[in-house]
C-alpha cells in the first residue's frame, strides 16, 4: 500500500515539477534515485546510477506517447589499446558508426521516450552478459518506478553484442519489453561467429606468417591475457598494411610446399575470407568495378575483404579474449574443421580467377588439410558453445536489421535468428494443431535488410581503388545505417509494441519504397554463418 501510494506521489510531482522546469529526483527500487531536469524545449533528462555503479540516462519528450525505448549497446573494451575504453552513456539511440549521428532528436520529435546505460558491471565490460541481463531489469525498473503508468509499451532493441543479451533477457524477463528489436546483432551462441575468427588467424599462419597462434594464445585473465591477444592482433595488421600497398601480389612465401608456387599471397587472402564468411563487399569495394588494376571482379571483391577483415579481426581478438576469460584457455578447436566444405561451390566458380584457378583452390585446400590442427579443452569448448544460451521461444515481436556486408557481425546473424525460431514455431503450431486448444501460435519476427548501390567503387588515375572515397551510401560497415533505415526500424519496432504482431508483408513493402536501400523482401536470404553449433 506504501509502495503504490509512493509510486501515485512520483508520478504526479514528476509531471508538475517537469512543467515547471526544475531539478526532481524520484527513488528507484535498487539504482541510485534519478537526478533530472527540464529544457526550454520541455524535454526531460534523467540520469543516475545502477546498484553497481553504472550510469543511466532517460530523455522523455513534453509530447510523450507512451511508448519507452531501452537502449543496449554493442561491445566496450575493458582495456585501452585497441579501442577506446568508454567513460560512461556514450550511446542513447540507435547511431550510425560511420556518421556519427543518431536519432536521438528523431525519436523524441515522435513522441518517444529513450533510456540507456553503460553496461560496465564494476569496472568490466568486454563479454559480460549475464550481469548485463540483469543490469537491463534494473534500468526497466527505475524507469518504471519514475514514470509509472505513463509509460504503456515498452521497447528492448540494442546493437551488435546487444543480440547475446536481449534474447536470454526476454525469455527470463517476458513481461519487460512489448517488442524486441536487434539492429546488426549476434545471434546466441556468438561461438558460431567467434570460431570463424579465429580460423582467420589460424588459416593466416599456415598461409602468411607461422608465428601467429590466434584465439589458441587466448584465455589468461587481466591485462596480461589482453596484451596476448593483442599481440597476436598486431602480427595480422602487420600483414594487411602490406597488403594495402602491393594488394597480395607477391607470391606466397608460406608453407614451403608452395612456396615458388605461381599462386600469389592475393589467393590466400581471398580464400581466408571465403572460408570464414567474411563478405565480398565492403565500403568501398562493390565486388563487381573493375579498373587496369583490378582487372577482374574477384580481384575487386579480394579488396574488399582486405578492407573488411581489420574491424573483423580487432574486435574478434577483443571479444574472443573477454570470452575466453569466461570459458578459461582452449576454447578454440579445429580438429574436425572440414576446410574444404567451409568453402561454397558458388564461390569456388564465381572467384575462381582470383583464387588462382582450379588448380591453385586444391593446391591451398590439400595444405590447409594437412597442416596441423589446433586442439582445444573439451571444458572449455563446452563453455563457449553454450555462452548466452537460449531457447528462442519468445513470442513478443521481434524484428532485426541488418546490413548485407556487415564486416564485423556477419548477416547471416540474422537469418540464423529466424531460422532458430521457425524451428520454435513449427514445433509450436503442429502441437496446437493436433489438439486445436489454447491460442494459436503466430509467427512474429521479422528480418530487415540494407543493401548496398549495385555499383560504387571508386577509382584513382592511376586505376587504384580510392579507399579514401565516401563509403557506400548503404549496406556496408558494421553498425552503419542511414538516419531513414534506423528510424524506419524504430517505429516499426513501436506499431509492433502496441499491435502485438510485427509488420505485415505489405507494410513493409510501402516502408522500403519510402527509405532508399531498406529492401521489402522479407524472405531475402544473406549468405550463411559458417558453423552451426546448436546446442
Amino acid at each position: 500500500m506504501k509502495l503504490s501510494m509512493r509510486k501515485s506521489i512520483a508520478a504526479v510531482s514528476a509531471a508538475a515539477l517537469v512543467a515547471a522546469g526544475v531539478l526532481v529526483s524520484v527513488p528507484a527500487a535498487n539504482a541510485a534515485a534519478p537526478t533530472c531536469t527540464t529544457d526550454k524545449a520541455a524535454l526531460e533528462t534523467c540520469t543516475g546510477t545502477l546498484a553497481n555503479g553504472a550510469g543511466y540516462v532517460f530523455k522523455v519528450p513534453f509530447n510523450f506517447k507512451g511508448t519507452m525505448f531501452f537502449w543496449e549497446h554493442g561491445f566496450r573494451a575493458t582495456y585501452p589499446g585497441v579501442s577506446a575504453v568508454p567513460k560512461g552513456v556514450e550511446e542513447i539511440t540507435p547511431a550510425s558508426q560511420s556518421t556519427g549521428k543518431d536519432i536521438t532528436k528523431e525519436m523524441m520529435l515522435a513522441g518517444y521516450g529513450v533510456a540507456a546505460y553503460d553496461g560496465t558491471d564494476k569496472g568490466a565490460r568486454g563479454w559480460n552478459n549475464t550481469s548485463r541481463v540483469e543490469m537491463l531489469k534494473e534500468v526497466i525498473d527505475t524507469a518504471m518506478e519514475k514514470y509509472g503508468a505513463k509509460i504503456k509499451k515498452k521497447v528492448v532493441y540494442g546493437s551488435s553484442q546487444a543480440g547475446a543479451i536481449l534474447t536470454p533477457f526476454i525469455e527470463k524477463y517476458p513481461t519487460y519489453a512489448d517488442s524486441v528489436g536487434i539492429l546488426a546483432g549476434n545471434t546466441p551462441s556468438p561461438a558460431d561467429s567467434i570460431q570463424s575468427a579465429c580460423d582467420i588467424f589460424y588459416i593466416l599462419s599456415v598461409f602468411a606468417d607461422p608465428t601467429i597462434k590466434g584465439c589458441a594464445a587466448f584465455g589468461v585473465k587481466g591485462p596480461a591475457g589482453h596484451g596476448a591477444s593483442v599481440a597476436e592482433l598486431l602480427k595480422v595488421v602487420a600483414l594487411l598494411k602490406a597488403w594495402e600497398v602491393n594488394y597480395g601480389a607477391p607470391g606466397l612465401q608460406y608453407p614451403a610446399a608452395l612456396k615458388g608456387s605461381p599462386i600469389p599471397q592475393r589467393s590466400a587472402l581471398l580464400l581466408t575470407g571465403l572460408l570464414s564468411g567474411v563478405p565480398t563487399k565492403s565500403a568501398h569495394m562493390d565486388g563487381i568495378s573493375t579498373s587496369t588494376l583490378v582487372p577482374e571482379h574477384s580481384i575487386n571483391a579480394t579488396v574488399a575483404i582486405l578492407e573488411n577483415m581489420g574491424e573483423a579481426v580487432a574486435t574478434g581478438v577483443l571479444a574472443g579474449q573477454s570470452m575466453s576469460e569466461i570459458t578459461g584457455p582452449g576454447f578454440y578447436d579445429n580438429t574436425k574443421t572440414n576446410w574444404a566444405a567451409l568453402l561454397d561451390e558458388a564461390d569456388s566458380g564465381r572467384y575462381n580467377l582470383g583464387l588462382s584457378g582450379d588448380e591453385g583452390i586444391a593446391a591451398m585446400l590439400g595444405v590447409l588439410s594437412m597442416a596441423p590442427r589446433v586442439t582445444g579443452d573439451a571444458a572449455a569448448i563446452a563453455k563457449f558453445k553454450a555462452l548466452d544460451k537460449s531457447s528462442f521461444t519468445s513470442t513478443k515481436p521481434t524484428i532485426l536489421i541488418s546490413n548485407e556486408a556487415d564486416r564485423l557481425v556477419f548477416a547471416g546473424n540474422s537469418s540464423r535468428y529466424v531460422d532458430r525460431k521457425r524451428e520454435v514455431y513449427e514445433k509450436a503450431l503442429s502441437a496446437w494443431e493436433k489438439t486445436r486448444t489454447g491460442k494459436k501460435p503466430i509467427w512474429n519476427t521479422l528480418a530487415l535488410y540494407a543493401m548496398t548501390p549495385e555499383i560504387y567503387t571508386k577509382f584513382l588515375a592511376t586505376g587504384a581503388p580510392d579507399l579514401k572515397a565516401a563509403p557506400a551510401v548503404s549496406g556496408v560497415g558494421h553498425q552503419s545505417f542511414t538516419t531513414k533505415q534506423m528510424k524506419a526500424w524504430v517505429d516499426m519496432l513501436a506499431v509492433a509494441a502496441k499491435s502485438g504482431k510485427v509488420p505485415t508483408n505489405a507494410y513493409v513493402q510501402y516502408i522500403a519504397e519510402k527509405v532508399p536501400y531498406l529492401n521489402g523482401d522479407i524472405d531475402y536470404r544473406p549468405a550463411d554463418l559458417k558453423y552451426d553449433f546448436g546446442y
